[in-house]
């Protein structure tokens, strides 16, 4: 039987959250999990760790031996990527056996702001409409047509589409179906 748990809460601004979001996916936890560790070690006056324990450290870890030419190229991707080959191996197996594109952290971050961004966009958009619909706009934006707002989130889903390439890109990649050798 599990020891009875508190819960324990604190209110941080929405750049802090998703900062301990980035770190904890970074580090295979939630944010639950990744603030367990942290408070873990100030509790027991141990110094918060620099580094999470990786996922692949809890998950398990596999070897291969390598012809020398395949692991020169291997290393030569994963630089290209700003990541360890053994980071590369893992991320090109996960893309394989998922059968979905691995982003590299940074490139992770990035797609998710993109994404974020245009699920703003498209919400502007909707309530730019839903005032214009109602008739309760005003002031410069009341010169808008409907016409504009459609080109507008036709705009958006573009761009949402421009992401989607961009995704399947990165899986014909990681996969070698674009490999030109």
């Amino acid at each position: 039987m599990t020891p009875k748990t508190d819960i324990v809460k604190a209110r941080v601004p929405p750049e802090v959250r998703a900062k301990l979001e980035a770190v904890a996916e970074e580090a295979g936890l939630t944010v639950s999990g990744l603030l367990r560790v942290l408070i873990d070690g100030v509790v027991e006056g141990v110094e918060a760790p620099t580094a999470m324990p990786s996922r692949s450290r809890r998950e398990g870890k596999l070897t291969a031996r390598l012809p020398l030419e395949v692991r020169q190229k291997i290393e030569d991707e994963a630089r290209s990527q700003g990541v360890t080959a053994s980071t590369w191996v893992s991320i090109l197996l996960s893309a394989r056996m998922r059968n979905a594109p691995q982003m590299v952290s940074g490139e992770r971050r990035g797609v998710r702001a993109a994404y974020r961004q245009l699920r703003g966009l498209a919400v502007n958009a909707n309530q730019i409409a839903y005032a214009l619909n109602r008739g309760v706009l005003t002031g410069a934006g009341a010169d808008l047509t409907k016409a504009e707002v459609e080109g507008l989130r036709q705009d958006v889903a573009k761009l949402r589409m421009a992401l989607s390439v961009y995704a399947e890109g990165r899986f014909r990649f990681q996969s070698g179906e674009d490999d030109p050798s």
